[in-house]
C-alpha cells in the first residue's frame, strides 16, 4: 500500500529523476538498525546524545531555555554574540558588518561577545570543547552572563561545520551568514539595522506556496499534509489579528508566479514546499543551483522521463535581480538542500556507507542571494541541510504532525519573537525524538524489535528537525510597519509594459505629480541590460496604480486610475498653454470634469460589486480536468458557500453527511472567507482613497 512507503522531497536535476526512490518502512527500519543495533546510528557523539537527552528531560519538566528570570526575547538580558573561524583574518568582515555589530552591542550591553581570532571556532572542535574554552556551561539552561544565548556564526561550512551548528543549536539560538563578497555582508547588516530601527514597508501578509507535480506523491503530500492545513491553521488562529494568509498552490506555483511575488509583491513571510533540485557532484550547476525551488512548470517524473532538468523549471539565485528588494521578509523553505549541502551523505543508512555528494560543503546560493540584496534583503531564511522528509509532518498512518511548524510560525509572526527563539520548537522535537530513538535502538539490542512504522517515522522526523537551520541573524524578528513618508503620500501613476521574450523591459521611473516646474515629465532612459547572473524581474502586463495610501496589487481595476492634478494659478501659465492660457485652462477644466464623471461612475460600479461577497468551495477527484481558470467548475462538486453583504448579513450553506460537517473542508473554506473579507476591506479602503484623491484634484488642492 502507498501508506507503507516513504517518499523523499528531492529531484536530481542532473538526471531528471528522483534523487531517491520511495522506500518501504520495513526496509528503512532494517537499514536504521543494521546488523548490530547501536545508538551511534542516532548520533555517533555520546556527548551530543547526552545533551539531547538532557534537553528533552528539561523540556518535559518545564525548565527554561535560559536561566530563570531572563527574558529570552530581550537581548539586554539574553545576550548576543558572533563567532568567526579562528583560521581567517576576520577584520575585513567585521568592518563590513560593523553597522550590525554596533547595533547589537548597544542592545546586548555587557552580554555582547565577539569570538574572533584565537577565541573563534577551531576546526574539528566539538560544541562541548568550544563552550569550555569560552567559560560557558556545556549543558542546561543558558546563563547569558557566561555566554550569550543568541549566536551568529560567520563563515562557510568548511570553516565552521554544519554539525557544529546542529550541536550548538540544541542549547543556544544559532544562525549563520556566509557571503562571497564584503558588499553582501555590509548589505545584510544594513538591512537588519534599518528594519529594526526604521520599520519596514511590508504589509502583514503570509504567503504559502505549495507545488504539486503530476504523478508525484511527495509534492502531493507536502501540499495536502503541510501547506494547506498549516495555512488554514494560521488563518483561523485567534491571535492572527491583522495578518492575512494567501496560498499559491498546485499548478499556480510556477516560476513566473514566484518570481513576480518576490520582485513585486514580497510578503512578510513566504513559506514554500516543493522539491529542492540537487545535482551530481560533477555537475557544474551544483554550487549555484542546488536546493533551488522546483516549480510547477516541471511536468512530473512520468512525463519528463529521466532527462536533465533545465533552469526554466526551477527558481534559483540567478533569477533574483539585484534591483529586487525583500527588505523585512522572512522565508521558510521546505525542500531538500534549501539551506545547504554537506560534503558527505548525512544519512548513510540509505546506502550502507557515507558517500560523497559534493566536492565541499556549501551554503545554498538562493538564500545567500535574497539575504544579501543591495536594495534590502530578507532578514532570515529557514531551510534544510540535506534531505527533507514527508514523515516530518505526516506519518504513514495518516496522522498529521504540523504543530511544530505551526508553533514556530505563530511565535515568529503573532508573538514577534526573534527567529532563533521561534525555532526552538524544532530543537525540542529533535531532542525528544533523539531520546526516544536511542531507547528504541537500545531495546532492539536486547531482542525487543521496535515497530517498523514507528521507528521509520521517528527517525525521519528526527533527521528533519535536526537539519533545519537559520541563515541570518537569529535575533532578527518581524519589524513594525513603517508609516508612509510624506513624500510617498502623493498619488502617482506608474505604467509598465509587457516584455518581449527576447528583451525584458524594466519599469520606467514614476511620472512625477503636479509640481511648480511646468516642464513636461521626460521618461527616464531604460537602464542598461542586466548581466546573466542577475536576471531582470518579470514586468506585470497591467497598469499598476498607486494611490495616496498603499493598495494591494489588483485591488483597483485598470480602468480606475488615480491621477494627481494640481491646477496652477489662472494668471500663471509659465508658457505651458501658449498664447491663450485662459482658453487652455477652460478646456483643461472641462476635460477634468468629464474625467471625474467617468471615474465616479467606475467607482460606483466597484462599490456595487463590493456590496456582496460570495465564496464557493469546490472539490474534485482530478483538479487538472477542471477548467477553473475560465471560471468553469463543471465536473467539480460544490461543497460549501458563504454569502455576505456589506452590512454584515451572512448566509452559509454547507452539506452535512452521516459524520456531520467535514471539519477539514470547513477549515479550508473559512480560511478562504477570511482572505476574501480582508481583500474586500482593502478594496473599500482603496475606493475611499481614490475618491478623496479625486475630490482633492478637482478642488485644486
Amino acid at each position: 500500500m502507498a501508506a507503507e512507503w516513504l517518499y523523499f522531497n528531492g529531484v536530481n536535476a542532473s538526471r531528471g529523476e528522483y534523487a531517491h526512490e520511495p522506500l518501504s518502512t520495513d526496509e528503512l527500519a532494517r537499514l536504521i538498525l543494521g546488523e548490530q543495533p547501536s545508538p551511534d546510528r542516532v548520533d555517533p557523539d555520546p556527548e551530543q546524545r547526552a545533551a539531547l537527552r538532557e534537553r528533552h528531560l528539561a523540556d518535559t519538566s518545564g525548565a527554561f531555555r535560559v536561566k530563570e528570570g531572563v527574558d529570552p526575547t530581550d537581548l539586554a538580558q539574553a545576550g548576543w554574540g558572533v563567532i568567526f573561524p579562528a583560521t581567517i583574518d576576520a577584520v575585513p568582515i567585521c568592518e563590513a558588518l560593523s553597522e550590525l555589530l554596533t547595533w547589537r552591542q548597544a542592545q546586548a550591553g555587557s552580554r555582547y561577545r565577539e569570538c574572533i581570532g584565537a577565541q573563534g571556532y577551531r576546526l574539528g572542535e566539538s560544541k562541548v570543547a568550544f563552550l569550555r574554552r569560552q567559560g560557558a556551561a556545556t549543558s542546561g539552561p543558558v546563563d547569558p552572563d557566561r555566554f550569550p544565548y543568541y549566536l551568529l556564526l560567520v563563515g562557510s561550512p568548511e570553516e565552521i561545520p554544519f554539525r557544529f551548528q546542529y550541536q550548538l543549536d540544541v542549547q543556544y539560538a544559532v544562525g549563520r551568514i556566509y557571503f562571497a563578497t564584503l558588499d553582501e555582508y555590509a548589505a545584510y547588516a544594513r538591512s537588519v539595522v534599518a528594519a529594526e530601527r526604521d520599520g519596514v514597508a511590508l504589509a502583514r501578509r503570509i504567503v504559502f506556496a505549495g507545488v504539486q507535480h503530476p504523478d508525484d506523491m511527495a509534492t502531493a503530500r507536502s501540499l495536502q499534509g503541510l501547506v494547506q492545513p498549516l495555512a488554514a491553521d494560521l488563518a483561523a488562529h485567534p491571535q492572527r489579528g491583522e495578518w492575512t494568509v494567501t496560498t499559491i498552490t498546485g499548478a499556480e506555483a510556477t516560476k513566473d508566479r514566484l518570481s513576480q511575488l518576490l520582485h513585486y509583491e514580497p510578503p512578510a513571510l513566504l513559506f514554500t514546499a516543493s522539491h529542492g533540485v540537487e545535482f551530481d557532484p560533477i555537475d557544474s550547476r551544483q554550487i549555484a543551483h542546488q536546493g533551488a525551488i522546483l516549480c510547477a512548470d516541471w511536468p512530473g517524473p512520468r512525463t519528463w522521463q529521466s532527462r536533465a532538468i533545465p533552469p526554466q523549471f526551477y527558481l534559483s539565485a540567478d533569477d533574483i535581480a539585484s534591483s529586487a528588494s525583500l527588505h523585512g521578509t522572512f522565508i521558510f523553505q521546505f525542500a531538500c538542500f534549501g539551506a545547504g549541502c554537506p560534503r558527505e551523505d548525512d544519512f548513510p543508512h540509505l546506502s550502507g556507507s557515507r558517500t560523497t555528494i559534493a566536492a565541499r560543503p556549501f551554503v545554498a546560493a538562493l538564500p545567500q542571494r535574497v539575504l544579501g540584496l543591495p536594495q534590502g534583503g530578507a532578514l532570515a531564511y529557514i531551510g534544510h541541510v540535506e534531505r527533507a522528509w514527508t514523515f516530518s509532518f505526516s506519518d504513514v498512518r495518516g496522522g498529521r504532525q504540523i504543530e511544530t511548524f505551526s508553533s514556530t510560525l505563530r511565535r515568529l509572526l503573532f508573538a514577534g519573537t526573534p527567529v532563533g527563539y521561534a525555532l526552538e520548537f524544532f530543537n525540542e522535537r529533535y531532542a525528544e525524538l533523539a531520546t526516544v530513538l536511542t531507547e528504541d535502538i537500545e531495546n532492539a539490542r536486547w531482542g525487543v524489535p521496535p515497530d517498523p512504522i514507528e521507528l521509520s517515522t521517528r527517525w525521519t522526523e528526527h533527521n528533519d528537525a535536526r537539519s533545519y537551520i537559520i541563515l541570518g541573524d537569529p535575533a532578527a524578528h518581524m519589524c513594525r510597519q513603517r508609516a508612509p513618508e510624506a513624500a510617498d503620500m502623493t498619488p502617482r501613476l506608474i505604467m509598465t509594459s509587457s516584455p518581449s521574450p527576447a528583451a525584458p523591459v524594466p519599469s520606467p521611473a514614476p511620472v512625477p505629480s503636479g509640481s511648480a516646474s511646468a516642464t513636461p515629465a521626460t521618461p527616464a532612459p531604460s537602464p542598461a541590460p542586466v548581466s546573466s547572473g542577475s536576471a531582470p524581474p518579470p514586468s506585470p502586463s497591467q497598469l499598476i496604480v498607486q494611490p495616496a495610501v498603499p493598495v494591494p496589487a489588483g485591488s483597483l481595476p485598470p480602468e480606475t486610475p488615480v491621477i494627481p492634478v494640481a491646477l496652477p494659478d489662472a494668471g500663471a501659465s509659465f508658457g505651458l498653454f501658449g498664447n491663450k492660457p485662459a482658453e487652455a485652462m477652460q478646456k483643461l477644466s472641462a476635460t477634468l470634469q468629464e474625467f471625474g464623471e467617468r471615474l465616479a461612475t467606475t467607482l460606483q460600479q466597484v462599490i456595487t460589486d463590493a456590496a456582496h461577497l460570495e465564496v464557493e468551495t469546490y472539490v474534485a477527484e482530478a483538479p487538472e480536468t477542471i477548467n477553473y481558470r475560465q471560471g468553469n467548475f463543471a465536473g467539480a462538486s460544490l461543497r460549501a458557500v458563504t454569502r455576505m453583504s456589506l452590512d454584515g448579513d451572512t448566509q452559509v450553506l454547507v452539506p452535512v453527511g452521516d459524520d456531520g460537517v467535514d471539519e477539514r473542508l470547513w477549515t479550508i473554506h473559512i480560511s478562504m472567507v477570511q482572505q476574501a473579507q480582508a481583500n474586500r476591506a482593502e478594496m473599500v479602503r482603496a475606493i475611499a482613497a481614490a475618491a478623496a484623491g479625486l475630490l482633492s484634484a478637482l478642488q485644486g488642492k
